[in-house]
């Protein structure tokens, strides 16, 4: 994974509202480079579980903006960072 998006993701768990904001924003930019299938999964993931209503709305719309679909298997190499 790319140093620069993997510090972004941390962002994601900040406590504050703008830092999460703006990680989405730098998120958003890194969509449709290469490996963004990490990227893809933790937009989704904030979009129906972060708390505040508005990050949730952002990264939602960051999510669904995306008009091309995933690549083939893109989903697949996310979950293999999946815990059980």
């Amino acid at each position: 994974m790319d140093e620069t998006i993997s510090t972004i993701i941390e962002r994601l768990s900040s406590r504050s509202v703008m830092a999460r904001k703006s990680a989405i924003r730098d998120l958003k930019r890194h969509i449709g480079r290469g490996d963004s299938h990490l990227a893809r999964l933790s937009l989704h993931y904030v979009s129906e579980h972060d708390p505040c209503y508005t990050v949730r709305n952002i990264a939602r719309q960051a999510f669904y903006a995306m008009c091309a679909p995933p690549p083939q298997g893109a989903w697949e190499k996310a979950f293999l960072f999946h815990k059980e």
